[in-house]
């Protein structure tokens, strides 16, 4: 629960940062439709504040179908809706990597919006030219000070049996500790994991085990308050953060999901973790 509650510490602690920024910066700011969104916030200023290409159609970039294509024919593609970029030192090997963003229209996640976020990421592997080595896609990204990433599985999930606008609440002082983003770090061309500890396992043992016990109630479309889709997001940082045994997390599940949908919900879930495993790099 410590790891956890660090987590979302730091969430906060960059939306204050970024939020304090935005306000010295009007000219980077664009105008939103609701409140601030704080990974959107955080990661948008990561990229227009960043470092940029001097030149973009002179820096070479070999995509992931191992093509070689300059970065302004990149950006300037069709599947590039609203696309930025930013050169940063991930991992302070004192070379630059090439990080893409885009906000493009994608094929649904158990009907989400039909609109993703990807992050793409490029090594430097000679003057002016970057490799594809990784990438974040499909659910929501709070890039740290540290440049690290906080990714969030809410978007990647989708509704997962819950009715629209629905969002499991709990204010009682034996609530569970909220359980929906992993670590991600990037070394030497490769994002991954920062594993988890005994804390966190004993934090989301915790956790399912009180939503176990809270009654569902399903509605005629077989949605319910946001109880099964906590469940799922729990379940997401069981498999990612204790090295994405399919096994161990389906027992975590039976263990303490006793509904009479339990095979269905597994199912639905196994076939997420799939999806969302294809448009990930860790």
């Amino acid at each position: 629960m410590l790891r956890t509650r660090k987590i979302f510490l730091l969430a906060v602690s960059v939306y204050c940062s970024v939020l304090l920024q935005a306000q010295e910066r009007d000219s980077v700011m664009y105008a939103m439709d609701s409140a601030i969104d704080i990974p959107t916030v955080a990661t948008t200023l990561f990229f227009q504040t960043g470092g940029k290409a001097a030149d973009p159609s002179k820096l070479l970039v070999i995509t992931p179908a191992r093509k070689t294509v300059t970065l302004s024919a990149l950006l300037a593609t069709k599947q590039m809706t609203y696309s930025d970029h930013v050169l940063a030192d991930l991992d302070s090997d004192g070379k630059k990597e090439l990080l893409v963003s885009n906000f493009s229209g994608g094929p649904q996640l158990n009907q989400i919006s039909p609109f993703i976020d990807e992050i793409w990421f490029y090594k430097n592997i000679t003057p002016n030219k970057y490799q594809y080595t990784g990438k974040l896609i499909a659910g929501t990204t709070i890039v740290t000070g540290g440049k690290e990433f906080i990714y969030n599985f809410i978007g990647s999930l989708g509704k997962f049996f819950t009715c629209d606008g629905c969002v499991y609440t709990d204010n009682s002082d034996e609530a569970p500790i909220p359980m929906k983003e992993v670590m991600v770090k990037y070394n030497k061309g490769k994002l991954s994991v920062v594993k988890g500890d005994q804390e966190l396992r004993s934090g989301i043992n915790d956790n399912l085990g009180k939503l176990g016990e809270r009654a569902t109630a399903i509605g005629p479309n077989g949605e319910d308050d946001g109880t099964r889709k906590e469940i799922a997001m729990n379940l997401a940082v069981y498999y990612y953060s204790f090295g994405k045994n399919l096994a161990a997390t389906k027992a975590l599940f039976t263990k303490y999901y006793k509904q009479a949908d339990a095979k269905k919900v597994w199912a639905t879930f196994a076939k997420q973790l799939q999806v969302i495993g294809s448009r990930l790099s860790f």
